[in-house]
């Protein structure tokens, strides 16, 4: 859930047509994370971060069943956090300037560490706490994610067109 862009339509043909498996939010998805809260949080303790568990795990709602941390360096700390991260899961599989993903695997579920700073990750916290204040929107957010399964493509152009409008709620 970075900052919500909306991309030209071009921008969506990275992805496949292949359908997207959903799976309903289960207690396993909450052990993992607590796993990985404990484990970045004493990786990184010594910059005294926000460290969450973010996305469906966080909503309680059905996803793809991967759990996705949350990480909030400082802009002095970043590169410094990502070199510790380094060390434990290797390089990450994503590097934008505001946005990394580390990828890993626990008990056959994938695990992203997510890593945002400035206005990113200002806005990732205020979206991710707008959804969890607003359960009817989670529960919007569910449906448009089991509807549009059939297609990664499709997938992510509708749950990028519901966050771009949440993110604005949010922001107002």
């Amino acid at each position: 859930m970075a900052i919500i862009k909306i991309f030209p339509p071009e921008y969506f043909l990275k992805y496949k047509e292949k359908p997207v498996k959903i799976k309903p939010f289960s207690l396993k998805q909450e052990k993992i994370a607590s796993v990985y809260l404990k484990k970045v949080g004493k990786l990184l303790k010594s910059y005294g971060l926000n460290i969450v568990v973010r996305g469906s795990t966080a909503f309680k709602i059905s996803g793809k069943g991967d759990v996705e941390i949350g990480v909030y360096p400082k802009e002095l700390d970043w590169n410094s956090v990502i070199k510790e991260l380094k060390k434990e899961f290797g390089n990450p599989r994503n590097v934008e300037e505001d946005y990394v993903r580390f990828n890993d695997l626990h008990d056959n579920t994938e695990v992203e560490i997510i890593l945002q700073k400035g206005e990113e990750a200002r806005q990732d916290i205020k979206l991710h706490k707008y959804l969890l204040d607003h359960t009817d929107l989670l529960k919007e957010y569910e449906k448009i994610k089991r509807k549009y399964a059939y297609s990664k493509r499709e997938y992510q152009i509708q749950k990028n067109n519901f966050l771009s409008k949440i993110e604005k709620l949010a922001s107002g």
